[in-house]
């Protein structure tokens, strides 16, 4: 099993994908900053400085989801990056789709069914489901802002 990730030198669509989001993300935000200055009629150096402020949040947003949706490219058994994650790896031929693993009672995680090399039975790990924890960081966002709200109405109505 791998400890680092591969280098951007052995994943170029990665790098590509990556380079394209962020270039993409920049332009956006360089057009809705000149937008915003002008229909504000603010100055010039007030546009500079929300495009700096937001182009730089959401190049590096882009940047980091662009990278990590073309990290599902690459296999994790022998880490090439592969045209499609809809198929078998090219090299190893690991399932890319159903990325299965599979780890032993003392926690050692590997690819591919049988014996680990502690000598132990390896069992297969389920997929964690994400939606319970997205429906809780919703309701709690959620209930954040009504705190708000309230403290801020408490505030602004209850001291008159």
């Amino acid at each position: 099993m791998k400890l680092f990730r591969s280098s951007t030198i052995q994943r170029p669509l990665a790098l590509r994908l990556t380079l394209i989001a962020v270039a993409a993300a920049l332009a956006v935000s360089a057009l809705a900053s000149a937008a915003f200055t002008m229909a504000l009629d603010d100055s010039v150096a007030s546009g500079l400085v929300t495009f700096l402020t937001f182009g730089g949040l959401a190049a590096l947003t882009a940047g980091v989801v662009a990278w990590e949706l073309a990290s599902l490219r690459t296999c994790p058994r022998c880490g090439i990056e592969n045209a499609s994650r809809l198929q078998a790896c090219t090299a190893c031929g690991y399932d890319l789709r159903a990325r299965p693993r599979y780890a032993c009672t003392e926690g050692h995680v590997a690819y591919h069914p049988g014996l680990c090399d502690c000598g132990r039975r390896l069992l297969e790990l389920r997929p964690s489901s994400i939606g319970r924890h997205l429906v809780r960081a919703f309701l709690l966002a959620v209930a954040v802002f009504a705190i708000a709200i309230l403290i801020d109405a408490l505030l602004t109505y209850g001291g008159s």
